[in-house]
């Protein structure tokens, strides 16, 4: 009889004892099935992208934009089948299944839920207290702070200028204060015509006109603003309703001189 060393002899069992270990294991596994099918809704529309979750081996798979899934599972496993704004399925894949792969249609049903009805306010009050509070917000003039450099009106009384030959006339420095000063106030002329504009068209502009009376073609909104020539005055200080009043008023006027546009545009 051969001995064998201690270490080979526990070596040997060792190896024994896993290979023993994955033979049962391989034993014990159960044989594994392919599960196809499709997830809808009550509707039998697709519920995309849902949510499959095996229970025993807590592996999930996601289904295609279609709600179309294929998976492998065990005989006897259970399903659970979740999407956004349904309620979960529960499957249970059969202990003995036929045929391989197996196929599924399951249907989710709607989860819907009530909620409270929510006012959300632009402010903790009433409207007239918005309106109030609103009222009291203070602008900051963009011009409040321009200086143009421009003689008192005590440096204007006291300033005159001697025409020399002539009839001997003395006159204001008006023309010369003019001629020095003309650029800047022409600036802030300009600017403040600019501004009004801009928000005048703001709220009067082809957009509005194309709300209003149904014009589309560029052209035609051209030469009915032409028309109309509101003033930027009446714009900025108008309502709403005096506004669209009058875009109407001049539709009218605008028909009746025998254009009609094409409200189409073509």
């Amino acid at each position: 009889m051969i001995k064998l060393p201690l270490m080979l002899k526990t070596l040997l069992t060792t190896i024994s004892f896993f290979c023993l270990l994955a033979i049962r294991a391989q034993v014990a596994e159960p044989e594994r099935i392919r599960v196809e099918g499709e997830i809808k809704d009550a509707k039998q529309n697709p519920v995309s992208y849902a949510h499959i979750l095996s229970k025993s081996t807590h592996t999930g798979w996601v289904g295609d934009f279609y709600g179309k899934f294929r998976i492998e599972v065990s005989p006897g496993d259970t399903l659970i089948i979740s999407a956004i704004s349904f309620h979960h399925a529960i499957i249970l894949i059969p202990g003995e299944v036929k045929e391989n792969p197996h196929s599924l249609i399951i249907t989710l049903l709607n989860d819907t839920v009530n909620l409270k009805e929510l006012v959300v306010r632009p402010w903790p009050g009433t409207y007239e207290q918005l309106r109030q509070e609103f009222m009291k917000v203070e602008v900051v003039d963009p011009l409040a702070n321009l200086d143009l450099h421009l003689p008192s009106p005590e440096e204007l009384k006291m300033s005159t200028y001697s025409l020399e030959g002539g009839f001997g006339l003395r006159l204001p420095l008006i023309s010369m204060i003019y001629n020095q000063f003309s650029k800047e106030a022409k600036f802030k002329n300009n600017y403040v015509e600019a501004v009004n504009r801009e928000k005048a068209y703001s709220r009067y502009n082809k957009a509005l006109i194309t709300k209003i009376t149904g014009i589309k073609n560029e052209e035609d909104i051209r030469k009915f603003m032409e028309f109309c020539a509101l003033q930027v005055k009446f714009i900025l200080e108008c309502s709403d309703y005096e506004l669209y009043a009058a875009i109407l008023n001049c539709y009218d006027d605008f028909c009746n001189t025998g254009f009609i546009p094409d409200p189409g545009g073509e």
